[in-house]
């Protein structure tokens, strides 16, 4: 532990700890958790958590703090990723797998260069899916949420500004039919967990 951390409180048998951060400008706990078990989105072993509490009043910092701690250890107990997966999280793990078979795809083809595919889902990616879904947390996405963003893209271009439009001047209002149905069903599969 760091000498820079100021009025250090220990719960849980030093499991938790608070403390003020040396030169912060407000006197706000932050708080660092060890739980045995802990792991990253990709399996990693995590040694501790350490973030800010938000709150300046000590009783209020020690309920934050092992509220945080409990749900660690649940999180631990059931082997998920200390750090709640946004959608953006997800697609960056699961892009970087796709890329790469449809890279593998395209060599063994015999072709050169990059995809169309390829360029399809990043475009669609960096235009469509992370601007809606893109910070929302995997746990809170409900399916209102998810219905919504067929209106979302449906109105896209009607709602684009003058500038975007002229970027794009090959744009339609409407989506086509098919790639319609393509986006809706890559959309679907992907929010249900499976790499197409």
């Amino acid at each position: 532990m760091s000498k820079s951390y100021l009025n250090k409180v220990e719960l849980k048998d030093g499991q938790v700890i608070l403390f003020h951060r040396q030169h912060a400008k407000r006197p706000i706990y932050h708080m660092r958790i060890h739980v045995r078990g802990m792991q990253d989105v990709y399996g990693n072993k995590v040694t501790y958590v350490q973030e800010s509490t938000g709150e300046t009043d000590l009783e209020e910092a020690k309920r934050y703090a092992l509220d945080k701690y409990d749900d660690l250890r649940l999180r631990a107990k059931k082997k998920e990723p200390v750090k709640q997966l946004t959608f953006e999280d997800l697609y960056v793990i699961w892009w970087a797998d796709k890329r790469q078979r449809l890279e593998a795809l395209q060599h063994a083809k015999g072709r050169n260069g990059i995809s169309q595919r390829v360029t399809w889902y990043e475009k669609h990616a960096q235009r469509y899916w992370l601007p809606y879904f893109g910070s929302m947390k995997l746990d809170e996405m409900t399916h209102a949420f998810v219905q919504g963003y067929w209106n979302w893209r449906m109105t896209y271009w009607a709602r684009a500004d003058e500038t975007e439009r002229k970027r794009h001047a090959n744009h339609a209002l409407q989506p086509a039919k098919k790639a319609w149905t393509w986006s809706r069903a890559l959309c679907v599969r992907y929010l249900a967990g499976r790499t197409a």
